[in-house]
């Protein structure tokens, strides 16, 4: 479905919850991408600097509200560096203040996906983004 082959994808969430219904929602309908569920942003920072997976993410999946390194400071730093800046990098989150959404569009955000907590829900937002942002 993507062009990319086995199109690798970040999650970045402090909550093992929403990473559970990620990885149920890819394994189900997109099991050619690998997702990787990091827990916050300094452990994205990790990842990314030393390519813990032999390559960069084709997407980020990116939490506002997490510790040690929020979602807004994570897309400062990463559009801020000619390499990582290339990553488009979508916000998932359960904020639904439109000042957050604007920050976001500013820090280089490609998209803003509310948290719903449903499977359903999540699935079909998903499907939406994948050929937007990957085909």
């Amino acid at each position: 479905m993507f062009d990319i082959p086995n199109p690798l994808i970040y999650a970045v969430d402090d909550d093992p919850d929403d990473c559970v219904l990620l990885q149920q929602v890819f394994s189900s309908r997109h099991s050619d991408c690998q997702l990787r569920c990091l827990d916050d942003g300094s452990q994205l920072l990790i990842w990314l600097t030393h390519r813990l997976d032999g390559r960069l993410p084709d997407l980020i999946l990116l939490d506002l509200h997490m510790p040690v390194l929020n979602g807004f400071d994570v897309l400062r730093l990463l559009k801020q560096d000619d390499v990582f800046s290339r990553i488009p990098i979508v916000v998932i989150s359960s904020s639904d203040h439109d000042n957050d959404l604007k920050r976001c569009e500013e820090l280089g955000g490609v998209a803003f996906i509310t948290k719903s907590g449903s499977y359903r829900q999540l699935a079909k937002l998903l499907d939406d983004l994948r050929y937007q942002l990957l085909d």
